[in-house]
């Protein structure tokens, strides 16, 4: 091996050039069909990801050092020129530069990984890669559910994440407390319309309550916060003469939208065989 790099290194400069790109294109081949191969020997997902960016990386690390072993006699003679260079680089590049800082924020400081789903900024929506300059989410929200995919893939400069705020709804505690409103006239039973919704709620939530309790246990433990109650709770206020309850309840993150679904079909039968004792409000 070391033959071989005194051999590379002695050429003349058209054949170094030219070894130069033979290699690129030789390093480019073989790491792009790993990147399409290796991946298809993990049956995880999140593997098959992680094996995917490990050959890219890999790959331009290799490409980098056949260059410098080439290129090792003249580096030294170029040296004063490239610093330069570099420092005209950094003045041009410093949107790429503040992109790959934001990439190191992100890893090291484990703000958010692919598969988690983040709000960066106005964009929410989950990570389906984290490169050295950006970001790619599937944006949820807008004009569709809150939690359902619009279709949109949102490529967010990594630089970003170093002076936006970043909501992570997958790390630590990965439920969220919602709520729904409904509005019944004056003469319904107030007392029977709580027990109904609590009973609804309590019934709901009951799927994923120890789980979501041994989460939020472990968020405060390790963090200063109030322990609060996960039991489903209703609150009633007079708006307009009408009779108005909010149910407030955990569910995940990803189920708003499906939760809401299943608690106002459930209240419209509830309502419906009430014999009257509760009466939806009317405009």
């Amino acid at each position: 091996m070391q033959a071989f790099a005194q051999k590379l290194v002695s050429l003349q400069p058209a054949a170094k050039l030219a070894c130069a790109v033979l290699g690129i294109v030789i390093i480019h081949t073989v790491f792009r069909l790993l990147e399409r191969k290796l991946p298809l020997h993990f049956r995880r997902q999140d593997a098959r990801y992680r094996a995917r960016k490990f050959v890219v990386f890999a790959g331009y690390i290799v490409a980098l050092t056949f260059i410098a072993v080439l290129f090792e006699d003249r580096l030294g003679r170029v040296g004063v020129a490239l610093g330069i260079a570099a420092a005209g680089l950094v003045v041009a590049l410093q949107d790429l530069i503040a992109s790959m800082a934001g990439w190191l924020a992100i890893a090291w400081s484990n703000l958010y990984k692919v598969g988690d789903r983040v709000q960066i900024g106005e964009i929410r929506g989950d990570v389906i890669d984290v490169s050295f300059t950006r970001t790619e989410v599937v944006e949820t929200g807008s004009w569709v559910g809150n939690d359902l995919y619009n279709g949109r893939v949102v490529r967010i400069p990594n630089s970003v994440a170093l002076k936006s705020p970043i909501f992570n709804y997958s790390q630590g505690f990965r439920f969220l407390w919602d709520e729904v409103k409904i509005q019944l006239t004056p003469d319904s039973d107030h007392v029977l319309a709580r027990n109904v919704l609590l009973g609804i709620a309590t019934e709901a939530v009951a799927g994923y309550r120890m789980e979501a309790e041994i989460s939020w246990k472990r968020v405060t433990d390790n963090f200063r916060m109030e322990d609060v109650s996960l039991n489903p709770t209703v609150s009633l206020i007079v708006r307009n003469g009408m009779l108005e309850f909010t149910l407030s309840y955990i569910v995940d993150y990803t189920n708003r939208t499906s939760m809401q679904d299943r608690l106002f079909a459930e209240m419209v039968q509830a309502v419906h065989e009430s014999n009257g004792k509760l009466i939806w409000a009317k405009e």
